[in-house]
């Protein structure tokens, strides 16, 4: 029933927020545990180690023949089972390429650990002993055979995948990451500090059981079990005096050709992407020391928590919002009546620009609050989350607050992209999307190195770079869209309405330098006890009211954020009253 349904949907929700919390909870501990040269280690060369070898080995079979999944055959039941069979067979290809990237991986790893690990932290001054390098080499032989334990439940997430059982993967990965979590937290606090790199290499390698057991209980437990791979054998011979027996003959029997050769474009296709998505690790693992990485991996983890949370469900919904009511002008321009078609065509287009222009403004108005009060926070964020040690860190401060202005490039890029994404009811438009995206990747490699190597956070300076000129193509996009092919006033004028008022600008501005002013006065990031709680608090109250006064006038100069709170307050108001409250 639909009731059972719903129920099992909120179960299975629930158990996944359960899951990341309890995750999220014991990731904080870990980080009270282990020094920033071990975190950088574990989190930037050691995981662009084990997503590359992961990414190579299963990436093309995932789009390949879950892209190929609804496809009937025409031909009778006997050659439909045969064709699903060969599918089969080629998905439990990907176990073998696992095996063989894996190994791969471990050779590269263990050729130039040698290399990685003599490079020498500046923080730290001096070379790192064999201990570490031993340490270094085991957390990398861990992490391969992680991968390659991962490669094995390959096949069983295929079929999930291809029968649309996304719960059973999102089950098996939140109890993979809670493991994970438990056993890096009680490796870090058994094993000594020599150790603790292998601490992170064990923790993924109970990943990888722990995942992959789960994929293959369930395989068990559905009807008709797990789907091994089976040789294939034709039906009729045309020629009986033909022998069938040759290898070559069997594999092109066993395997669909079309299917390879799909995997094979899409892992080619998939590589470019790849090294954009994983950049900021190929730049720090070639460009940074094991301390530096690990200040970046600790920003970067806390600095992309507002953009999972909070503004990946904003652009989530913008995109379908935008692409909804791009569907309605595109069924009005086919309508019948030409006269009816152009009014509603304009009403449509109307509401879409009010639309866009208030999601930017509210957006841009989230990334000047992260840019301009909570830079002067991170101190206090730090110490909360990942104790003193964090906390009194001036380069991990100082990285943090400079991934809160990334917040506001991120937050701009992500709507104007969503906007795009939305309405793009061609091939063209995508196309050129992508040639742009190639050509922000090429502009990252060419300006990164130089960047890290001149400033201490140059790493997020070329990508707030880099977000902007994605930034820039959408907000053209845009503009072109809303004027039909014609530069007119009144697409201009748009453009403005997208900006925050004045006034609130200036807002921010007073309030950046009001909580700097804060931080430098009251708060001082190496006091300890009832002091530095005093202080904290001194400085979080002037914080609070100067994000009182700035929402103040924000409310009084944007009136269509005025009006989209006091409806949301109403309807809160009306779901209290309902379930009496």
């Amino acid at each position: 029933t639909k009731s059972k349904l719903g129920l099992t949907a909120a179960r299975g929700t629930l158990l996944s927020i359960a899951l990341r919390l309890a995750s999220f909870i014991l990731s904080q501990a870990t980080v009270r545990f282990v020094s920033a040269a071990a975190l950088g280690k574990a989190s930037v060369p050691l995981e662009l180690l084990l997503g590359t070898a992961l990414f190579v080995s299963r990436e093309g079979f995932r789009l390949a023949l879950t892209k190929e999944s609804g496809k009937k055959s025409d031909a009778d039941a006997k050659d439909g089972r045969r064709t699903e069979q060969r599918m089969i067979n080629v998905s439990w290809l990907s176990v073998p390429l696992g095996a063989i990237i894996s190994m791969i991986a471990m050779y590269m790893h263990l050729s130039t650990c040698n290399h990685n690990i003599a490079i020498k932290s500046e923080s730290e001054g001096v070379t790192k002993s064999e201990y570490e390098l031993l340490d270094y080499k085991m957390a990398g032989v861990l992490y391969c055979f992680a991968s390659f334990i991962e490669s094995l439940s390959e096949p069983l997430v295929i079929r999930c995948l291809q029968q649309m059982d996304v719960t059973t993967k999102a089950k098996a990965e939140g109890v993979a990451l809670v493991m994970k979590s438990v056993s890096c937290f009680g490796c870090l606090y058994i094993l000594s500090s020599n150790w603790a790199v292998s601490a992170f290499g064990i923790s993924q390698l109970v990943y990888g059981i722990t995942f992959t057991t789960i994929m293959y209980r369930h395989g068990r437990s559905i009807e008709g079990g797990i789907q091994w791979p089976k040789r294939v054998t034709e039906s009729t011979t045309i020629n009986p005096y033909k022998s069938k027996s040759g290898i070559r003959q069997s594999f092109t029997q066993s395997f669909d050709y079309q299917q390879l050769h799909l995997v094979l474009v899409f892992t080619l296709q998939g590589l470019f992407k790849h090294a954009l998505t994983e950049a900021d690790k190929i730049v720090l693992s070639a460009l940074a020391g094991s301390y530096d990485q690990g200040i970046y991996a600790i920003a970067s983890s806390y600095g992309g928590l507002a953009a999972r949370l909070l503004l990946q469900p904003i652009e989530e919904n913008a995109r379908l919002l935008f692409s909804r009511q791009g569907a309605l002008m595109e069924q009005d321009k086919e309508s019948d009546s030409k006269s009816t078609t152009n009014a509603a065509t304009s009403k449509q287009l109307v509401e879409m620009q009010n639309t866009y222009s208030f999601l930017l403004r509210t957006v841009c108005l989230i990334g000047l609050l992260f840019a301009t009060i909570a830079t002067n926070y991170t101190s206090i964020l730090l110490r909360l989350l990942a104790g003193y040690r964090w906390g009194s860190n001036s380069k991990a401060i100082s990285a943090l607050s400079a991934f809160c202005v990334y917040t506001a490039f991120l937050s701009l890029n992500g709507i104007t992209e969503a906007f795009v994404y939305g309405v793009a009811r061609s091939g063209k438009d995508i196309g050129q999307l992508s040639i742009v995206h190639a050509v922000v990747g090429v502009i990252f490699a060419l300006i990164a190195p130089g960047l890290v190597a001149k400033f201490q956070h140059g790493l997020v300076a070329a990508n707030c770079i880099c977000m902007a000129l994605r930034s820039a193509y959408s907000l053209y996009f845009a503009w072109g869209y809303f004027a039909n092919g014609k530069r007119n006033s009144s697409s201009i004028r748009l453009m403005f309405r997208a900006v925050p008022h004045p006034l609130v600008v200036i807002a921010f501005a007073v309030s950046f330098a009001a909580t700097r002013a804060s931080r430098d006065h009251f708060y001082d990031e190496t006091l300890e006890g009832q002091t530095w709680m005093l202080a904290s608090l001194k400085h979080v109250g002037v914080g609070i009211v100067c994000a009182c006064g700035t929402f103040a006038v924000t409310l009084r100069k944007e009136g269509d954020i005025r009006q989209a709170i006091k409806g949301m307050l109403q309807k809160v108001s009306h779901v209290a009253l309902y379930v009496g409250i």
